[in-house]
């Protein structure tokens, strides 16, 4: 019932859309013709000023009082044509708060982490979840990240969420596939660090608000967020790998890299 609700006034706020559309559209097609009808007229005129005798004192001057208009008239239609254009991009960001309004579009809620080496970090408590996957949907820790583009595909920044999940994505697929990799870097690499989720809070929270490269897989429709690591000496220590929905922005998986 509420997904019907919702596509409801989806489709309500799509038919108001769409004349804001058009009106941008043609705005921005009608400034761009008159544009070109004016120039290829006056470039028309110029090629027929021959006739104004160039090579005598008298023709010279008729010919630069016509530049001079000339040059005018083309400023003048200059910024009409980018009154247009800036009417129509006007419009067309009007159309944000529409779509937000019904659901679509960032909303984050989740501040990015400042961009600075782990210590001194203040993690955020992890939510706790129940070993055998009975509540897939609690959500463990929310996530700022950036805006992500690659290849086709992007999506506008937002709020990554790590739920509980399962053994495919979420807290508990990471304890059990990525576990052991946290704790190591945490324990033999990173000592500071503690627990290895203080590590891995830091690290997701990082990657995802400051990625330093982003690949899109089209099997699954996911994006892989990179980011490098290092000690406030600047010595590299690993890179997180964080796997998150290209849809939503759900965290499936994060790990540590040291290869």
């Amino acid at each position: 019932m509420a997904l019907t609700q919702h596509i409801g006034v989806s489709a309500e706020t799509d038919r108001a859309v769409v004349p804001k559309l058009r009106q941008a559209y043609d705005s921005l097609v009608c400034g761009r013709r008159r544009l070109g009808a004016y120039l290829e007229a006056e470039i028309e005129k110029v090629a027929h000023q021959r006739a104004l005798g160039l090579d005598t004192p008298a023709g010279a001057r008729n010919f630069s009082r016509f530049l001079a208009t000339k040059a005018h008239d083309i400023t003048r239609v200059l910024a009409a044509t980018a009154a247009e254009s800036q009417a129509g991009a006007a419009r067309l960001r009007s159309l944000a708060s529409s779509y937000q309004a019904v659901g679509f579009g960032p909303k984050p809620q989740e501040p990015p982490p400042d961009p600075v080496p782990f210590p001194p970090y203040q993690p955020k408590v992890w939510a706790a979840c129940r070993a055998r996957g009975q509540d897939p949907d609690k959500v463990v820790r929310t996530f700022h990240h950036a805006p992500m583009s690659a290849r086709f595909r992007s999506l506008p920044a937002g709020d990554s969420v790590l739920y509980c999940g399962n053994d495919k994505y979420g807290l508990l697929h990471i304890q059990a596939k990525h576990g052991r990799q946290w704790h190591d870097i945490a324990d033999a690499r990173w000592p500071s660090a503690g627990n290895w989720r203080y590590l891995a809070d830091y690290a997701i929270g990082a990657t995802l608000a400051y990625p330093e490269r982003v690949e899109y897989n089209q099997d699954n429709d996911t994006f892989a967020v990179y980011r490098r690591m290092s000690l406030p000496d600047g010595r590299y220590v690993f890179t997180t790998r964080v796997i998150i929905s290209a849809r939503d922005g759900k965290i499936i998986t994060a790990f540590p890299q040291t290869t």
